[in-house]
């Protein structure tokens, strides 16, 4: 199952971000709150991600947003600005600036190496313009059901997209995926990739070595620093934090530490929000796919050079 989209674009790349608590209709007021931080231009992709979700979150985004192409899944947990949330729904819209692409694609295989090769050939598929590797940044969520790690993900799409695609891979704690057709085969894999020139970056910190809680906060810390230091020298549009379950645990009541840490080392208007997964593994600029416990990933946007301009 596959959904890909290359339609009309702004002058510029444009990001909203909304969440809402728990409830039948999180979805609609978090995508309400999205879609209207996008300055009047319409989304060409949503991430939805909810926890404990309740009714059709498909539905409601696409009520909202019209017939937008949706990547996702259910998560244990939500990062935010209000702290975690057990239940509720985090909605990022992007409206892709001009020469920009975006692509969804929802896939079923025998394992994660499979749905991810299927992946990555229906997303190239939808761009026929592309470069030989086409460069961007690609998020994708796994089944937890599944039975493999991210990097099994990693590897495969990795062989079709080469190197530039810098991607973010997290298993999530729960079956439930967004972004799949009206088959009857449930989704392994969903993922969402973004193709053109924006500064994006990547950061990295792990548990390694049974650190303290406080070396915890500083490696959150520094690994944004990293993520936006990729950025040369843009604003960061947008910072997404993938974090695992055990680095929650392990943080215990210093998980808000964290997040502060995190959020210190941005402007206070960045949009910044995140979901926890039992895995995760990425690849980019400065970040090689590993095993690791306790991990988590900063994911930094911004502008591409030439949409650089002065905003209200």
């Amino acid at each position: 199952m596959t959904t890909t989209l290359s339609g009309a674009t702004t002058s510029s790349l444009e990001i909203g971000l909304g969440y809402a608590t728990g409830g039948r209709d999180a979805v609609t007021r978090a995508a309400t709150t999205a879609a209207s931080r996008l300055h009047g231009a319409t989304p060409h992709l949503a991430l939805v991600i909810t926890a404990s979700p309740a009714g059709d979150a498909m539905a409601e985004a696409r009520g909202v947003l019209g017939r937008i192409q949706v990547a996702g899944g259910a998560s244990a947990l939500l990062l935010t600005d209000d702290g975690p949330m057990k239940s509720g729904a985090l909605v990022v819209c992007v409206a892709n600036a001009d020469g920009a692409a975006s692509g969804v694609a929802a896939t079923t295989g025998r394992d994660l190496a499979d749905a991810g090769q299927a992946a990555a050939r229906l997303v190239l598929s939808g761009w026929p313009f592309r470069a030989r590797y086409p460069r961007g940044l690609g998020i994708a969520f796994a089944r937890s059901d599944s039975g493999d790690s991210a990097l099994r993900f990693l590897d495969s799409w990795r062989d079709f997209m080469g190197p530039k695609m810098r991607t973010v891979c997290g298993v999530l704690g729960s079956p439930v995926l967004y972004g799949g057709g009206q088959g009857n085969a449930e989704p392994r894999l969903s993922v969402a990739c973004l193709e053109a020139s924006y500064a994006t970056g990547l950061g990295w910190s792990d548990a390694t070595g049974e650190p303290s809680t406080e070396a915890l906060v500083h490696g959150a810390a520094d690994a944004t620093l990293t993520a936006v230091k990729r950025l040369d020298g843009r604003p960061a549009r947008l910072v997404l934090v993938v974090q695992t379950a055990a680095r929650h645990a392990r943080l215990g009541a210093a998980a808000r530490e964290e997040w502060a840490a995190i959020r210190a080392q941005l402007d206070e208007s960045t949009p910044c929000a995140g979901w926890q997964v039992e895995d995760v593994a990425a690849y980019g600029r400065g970040v090689q796919p590993v095993a690791a416990p306790g991990a988590l990933v900063i994911v930094a946007i911004g502008d591409s050079p030439r949409s650089e301009a002065p905003r209200g």
